[in-house]
């Protein structure tokens, strides 16, 4: 029987306090530098770590030293200070004696109902899925009816079949209930695996199953995730365990949070190696559900666009139309290390300014520009535009400043090194630090984004004052 912890004020402000990017590198972690901040690349994605905060970029989630140790450590809120005081050699002093650890609660399946009548009701005749899916997940033990709540289950079971997770969704009419059972493994989300080699990913298992009555035919001869979050180990561990995947298809919902999470996982899957091959398949609505309400007559949820894209987009074809006829200067790069040095002045005296940001990523697209001439490569402004615009990735727009301009200066050290070696590259390489060059351009677009959505910010609010280097609201307190 675990006992109740007690921790004096100073003792949880001392642990909520520990520097996190030393405790992580005392327990072997890699952290990359980027400004103020440092960046760890946990199993599902990117967070973002200042002092004793922290932000998961793909999540949005974060907050102190003590949720972190909680979340990456499985940790109970008691286990996860008792955690962090031992690591800084602290005695803990409230309730000596006393039991430090509690029991992690373990994982355990809601208890089923006698029948299922209510979630199928609620299937079929809400979500108006097909009645021979639905009973192919039932008789696969993926799926049931809870007996308390009646919510429907959604179950991940592990390679030898045991039960990992489960998600539930309410089934009562308009509730919008929805959530994993407590102790589950995100790494086995509610999935299927078929015997082809394509993953189809998405958001909820309710998506999935109408994506399956939607392309019914053929439906089991390929792999099926549904995230349940916005986590994407499911992903990585499915692939890992798989073999005979090669072909990842997200198909998340068509609004903001959907489009980055496609991008989220795309870029998770590359880590793996270049063996996977990533597609991507938007709804027509804002999810494939919609799609059947529709069908049904019922108004669906638009699909929205991302306004960072719909914003890059314009950006990439206003540069490329101001630009295209002008001539790169003729020591480009050393152009660009001076632009950077005025954005680094200005940014350390707090001074807002798109311009210089925006004519960094003019040079840096004159000299994409003139490499590609130099392989005698012509293309037109619009193709330029559109090569830009396919290495924009949305889901990094919460980066601060701090982080942004490391990110800048590390591209322009790296292509001012490729340029020095002078080296006579083959054409995969000359092809790299054009796309390296490119990036710089959008990466310095970004930025004056930043600039001027700080600019447009109501006159009352004081812009300087503003503590930017944060990308996110929990790393501002």
């Amino acid at each position: 029987m675990s006992s109740y912890i007690h921790f004096t004020e100073e003792e949880k402000e001392q642990a909520r306090n520990t520097d996190l990017a030393a405790l992580l590198k005392r327990r072997g972690e890699t952290l990359k530098r980027a400004g103020s901040e440092y960046e760890w690349q946990s199993g599902s994605g990117k967070v973002t770590i200042r002092g004793s905060l922290w932000y998961h970029q793909y999540e949005r989630e974060g907050g102190d030293a003590i949720g972190f140790v909680q979340r990456y450590g499985n940790l109970t809120f008691a286990e996860a200070v008792a955690s962090l005081l031992s690591e800084q050699g602290i005695a803990i002093t409230g309730q000596q004696g006393r039991e430090r650890q509690k029991e992690k609660k373990s994982f355990a399946l809601p208890k089923a109902s006698a029948d299922m009548r209510r979630m199928y009701a609620y299937l079929l005749k809400e979500r108006f899925l097909d009645r021979e899916i639905v009973n192919a997940f039932v008789k696969e033990n993926l799926l049931y009816e809870e007996s308390e709540y009646h919510n429907a289950v959604f179950v991940g079971r592990d390679e030898q079949g045991i039960p990992r997770h489960a998600h539930k969704r309410g089934t009562y009419s308009g509730s919008s209930y929805k959530g994993n059972v407590e102790g589950s493994n995100p790494d086995y989300s509610f999935h299927y695996i078929g015997t082809g080699s394509k993953l189809y990913v998405f958001e909820a298992p309710i998506d999935l199953l109408s994506y399956l009555f939607i392309h019914k035919e053929n439906w089991q001869e390929n792999s099926y995730v549904a995230l349940c979050s916005v986590a994407v180990q499911a992903v990585v561990h499915l692939l890992k365990n798989n073999p005979q995947l090669d072909t990842v298809v997200t198909c998340l919902d068509h609004d903001k949070a959907g489009i980055e999470g496609n991008y989220r996982v795309a870029e998770a899957v590359r880590t793996l190696g270049e063996m996977y091959t990533v597609k991507r398949k938007s709804p027509p609505y804002k999810d494939w559900n919609e799609s059947l309400k529709a069908g049904h007559g019922i108004p669906p949820i638009p699909a929205a666009e991302h306004p960072g894209q719909v914003r890059m987009k314009e950006k990439c074809l206003a540069l490329a139309g101001e630009y295209a006829g002008k001539r790169c200067p003729k020591e480009p790069l050393e152009e660009l290390q001076q632009h950077f040095n005025r954005l680094k002045q200005q940014a350390a005296y707090k001074i807002i300014d798109t311009k210089q940001s925006y004519e960094m990523a003019g040079v840096a697209f004159l000299f994409a520009i003139k490499q590609l001439a130099a392989m005698e490569k012509q293309v037109t402004a619009d193709e330029m535009a559109s090569r830009l615009f396919a290495l924009y990735q949305p889901h990094h727009d919460n980066t601060g400043i701090p982080s942004r301009m490391a990110q800048i200066g590390e591209t322009l050290q790296e292509l001012k090194q490729a340029v020095d070696n002078n080296e006579i590259l083959p054409e995969s390489g000359q092809e790299k630090i054009i796309r390296k060059t490119m990036s710089l351009a959008v990466d310095c677009l970004r930025l004056s984004f930043v600039y001027a959505n700080l600019s447009q910010r109501p006159p009352g609010q004081n812009q300087n004052s503003e503590r930017r280097e944060s990308p996110c609201p929990v790393l501002q307190q």
